[in-house]
């Protein structure tokens, strides 16, 4: 992947390693979420990612091709002369989108120049792919990243750089309708949708329908008072996990940054279970896991699959050890 984020104002030139460390310290004591981009004459760019003022990940940028460093390495990287140095904040679903971005592996690479018009009818072709894919999009004023899942998930995150800001949001296969009337430069990188970045984030796309879902069937049956009860117990639940996720009765919001497929996997399994736990008593253990299965059997095929491998085949094998243990 090249350095989608080139464009960032540069605010400090030709600095020695001693600035760039003092300036990550800052960072550090602000509990800074975004992004240090550094620049060498020779060539080299460093992205150095932080997550609520922890350094996440360093990333190397040389002829459009994207490494990343590991951690035992970044003094070396981080420790050349005269670098030019851009910060620019990002929301934590930012810093998902560019991990995914910058780290999936990629198959092909597409690149043309198209119309709004012509976009549109791209889209709509490329979310219904099996094969998901990172849409960069640029023209004047216009610089904008997009993650297509595939496998007709209507949910597509964005994010845009606009005046040396970013701005992430949701949107649809709708979104070419709401750019400005110019001709793109638009790039497809299409990648593996067995990547474990991939799987996380289609992983996450489709818990969150799956908990609505059944938030509205165990209200149904047990009322509002007690739906609220649950979804409390469930907040409090994540929050004592130290899960940044919001509870209510339409959904889990999920703002939270899993370092591994396993981790994210592992919390969801964990709220599943909760969910049965505090819906049990009111409404039985029979019908608990009945609606599980009613609720996950009216999910489309993709996210029905990639709900049972990573959540309820854990979740089953989890109860068969506990009862194997009884």
């Amino acid at each position: 992947m090249p350095d989608f984020l080139s464009t960032i104002v540069e605010k400090h030139t030709q600095v020695s390693p001693g600035f760039v460390e003092s300036l990550v310290r800052t960072q550090r004591e602000e509990l800074f979420t975004g992004l240090m981009r550094l620049r060498y004459p020779s060539h080299e760019d460093l992205v150095l990612v932080f997550l609520e003022g922890n350094q996440q990940k360093l990333y190397r940028f040389i002829e459009n091709q994207t490494d990343i460093v590991s951690r035992q390495s970044w003094p070396n990287y981080l420790n050349q002369p005269d670098a030019s140095v851009g910060l620019m904040g990002l929301s934590v679903e930012a810093v998902r989108l560019l991990r995914v971005a910058y780290e999936a592996s990629i198959k092909h690479v597409d690149a043309e120049t198209l119309s709004c018009t012509e976009l549109a009818e791209k889209v709509s072709n490329w979310v219904v792919d099996s094969l998901p894919s990172v849409i960069h999009v640029q023209a004047e004023n216009v610089n904008a990243l997009y993650l297509i899942s595939g496998n007709s998930t209507p949910v597509i995150e964005e994010l845009t750089f606009t005046a040396g800001k970013s701005r992430f949001s949701i949107s649809d296969a709708s979104f070419p309708l709401s750019l400005p009337n110019l001709n793109f430069q638009v790039t497809r990188y299409v990648s593996e949708p067995e990547h474990e970045l991939w799987q996380e984030h289609q992983l996450r796309l489709a818990f969150n329908p799956l908990m609505r879902m059944l938030f509205i069937r165990f209200s149904e049956l047990a009322g509002r008072v007690l739906t609220e009860r649950l979804c409390e117990q469930l907040a409090i639940w994540a929050r004592d996990g130290g899960l940044d996720m919001t509870v209510t009765g339409n959904g889990i919001s999920n703002q939270h940054y899993f370092d591994s497929l396993a981790s994210a996997s592992d919390a969801y399994v964990g709220l599943l279970r909760r969910f049965h736990s505090e819906a049990t008593p009111a409404i039985g253990a029979r019908m608990s896991d009945g609606i599980s299965r009613d609720v996950l059997s009216r999910l489309d095929p993709h996210r029905r699959e990639i709900l049972t491998h990573h959540i309820f085949d854990k979740y089953r094998q989890e109860d068969t050890v506990v009862r194997a243990w009884r």
